[in-house]
């Protein structure tokens, strides 16, 4: 009995603890996550994949695990950036340049103040960093 025990809990632990990706060098906070700086742990976990192109949360030290606790999406804007907010209703589409009061990643909300009213206006990360005002 205590030979099952002890095999369910190793395939327990197995299962829990593997995340795929191990840090070959100190990754730094705010670092991007990338092949040349991580190596495959043995049995790779599915979400090794989707660690790529993330940004480290914390530092990360040579030999520790990588995992989505870690780490977050990278960010597209940052705060005090310059970036262009577009505000889109139909065929109307208007332009203007705006300064970001936070970061963000893709498609998350942020305050972007407009450089000419001074007013704040919320909108929604795109693609290439550019805020669609709501």
């Amino acid at each position: 009995m205590s030979v099952w025990i002890s095999a369910a809990f190793v395939a327990v632990v197995g299962l829990t603890d593997s995340s795929g990706l191990v840090a070959t060098e100190v990754i730094r906070a705010g670092a991007v996550i990338s092949p040349a700086n991580v190596s495959s742990a043995e049995g790779e976990g599915g979400e090794a994949g989707h660690l790529i192109g993330r940004e480290a949360r914390r530092t990360i030290y040579s030999g520790q695990r990588i995992t989505a606790d870690n780490t977050r999406p990278a960010r597209l804007v940052a705060r005090n950036q310059i970036v262009t907010i577009r505000y889109v209703l139909g065929d109307l589409e208007i332009s203007t340049t705006g300064r970001a009061m936070g970061e963000a990643a893709l498609h998350e909300p942020v305050t972007v103040m407009n450089l000419q009213s001074r007013q704040l206006v919320q909108g929604i990360v795109q693609e290439s960093g550019w805020v669609l005002a709501q």
